[in-house]
């Protein structure tokens, strides 16, 4: 988990948490360019905040799962947060220059939203095929290893 904000974090890059929900809208790979980041919530009393975790799942069996985004505040206050509403408690979320670029293109209102579609569709394709060797990577080192031993 990162750390708490300290003054030289000031220097991150920031998009609004509408315009980061936009971005990631029902992609869980684009929710989890999330993990690690900071928050500013719309409540000030809970302080900055760190997203620890993006997971598919539910609260419960009859519930419909969902995308849910875990924050932990100061004073180790820890909520869960649906995709669906998270914009509606954060104001700012620190970025990647890369996604700050990703959102300003791909949601630029020049664009037709066919076009905005079109270009967070390639950028997720993108992310997945970055984790996926990122995954053929890891096993390519375990192998190696278990043939080391």
């Amino acid at each position: 988990m990162r750390e708490p904000m300290r003054s030289d974090d000031m220097q991150e890059n920031w998009a609004s948490g509408e315009d980061f929900s936009r971005y990631a809208q029902t992609d869980l790979d684009r929710w989890r360019q999330a993990i690690g980041q900071h928050v500013h919530p719309d409540n000030a009393r809970w302080g900055v905040g760190c997203v620890e975790s993006v997971s598919w799942g539910s609260c419960c069996e009859h519930v419909p799962a969902y995308i849910q985004i875990k924050i932990r505040y100061r004073g180790d206050l820890t909520v869960v947060f649906s995709s669906d509403t998270w914009h509606e408690h954060h104001v700012q979320i620190s970025v990647s220059p890369e996604i700050q670029t990703v959102i300003r293109t791909c949601l630029d209102s020049a664009l037709s939203s066919e076009d905005q579609a079109e270009c967070l569709s390639k950028h997720a394709i993108t992310l997945r095929e970055r984790h996926d060797q990122a995954l053929l990577d890891r096993v390519a080192r375990r192998a190696k290893r278990l043939d080391a031993s």
